[in-house]
């Protein structure tokens, strides 16, 4: 349960930061959207089906925190996190370069779902300005990879972020 704890104030401490630390550092509008990077690494070390789940709820709160266009990130982050879960079957998740183009491939992925679905629910967007700020973000998650990613996973894989085993919770 503890476990839980401190993903949602992971979580929430994305959600800090990129309303506030990155707006700092943004290039012109693109910064870093940490909250499906979060989702992307969550995945990365549950199964397809729990991640998606986590992917769910980040994206529900996420929505509830931005108010406009309600559900689309309720919608994106299970999908990307559904998908981060499939392919992390598929290699070695120790593999630093692998997992930023993972990152970077997932972002793209994500962030033009973001765009269709805003596109879909009214919002003026041009592909001239669409284009750069996905890829942008994208690039931006893929810097910050290498720097959050070896953290996390040996939180998830050793430290505090470790699922229990059965054996281990009854002691």
């Amino acid at each position: 349960m503890l476990r839980y704890v401190w993903m949602f104030l992971i979580w929430c401490v994305c959600l800090i930061l990129t309303g506030t630390v990155f707006e700092m550092f943004a290039w012109g509008a693109v910064k870093p959207d940490l909250v499906m990077l979060w989702a992307i690494y969550v995945a990365l070390h549950h199964t397809p089906a729990r991640g998606a789940a986590c992917g769910f709820v980040s994206g529900l709160l996420f929505d509830f925190y931005l108010g406009r266009y309600f559900g689309v990130y309720a919608v994106v982050l299970p999908l990307i996190s559904l998908l981060s879960g499939i392919l992390q079957k598929k290699w070695y998740r120790e593999n630093i370069p692998l997992t930023i183009v993972l990152v970077f491939l997932l972002t793209c992925i994500g962030q033009s779902a973001v765009a269709a679905l805003n596109l879909a629910g009214g919002a003026a967007l041009y592909l001239r300005d669409v284009l750069p700020l996905i890829a942008g973000i994208a690039f931006y998650n893929a810097l910050l990879t290498p720097l959050t990613y070896p953290w996390l996973h040996k939180a998830f894989t050793l430290g505090f972020l470790r699922r229990k085993l059965k054996w281990e919770e009854e002691r």
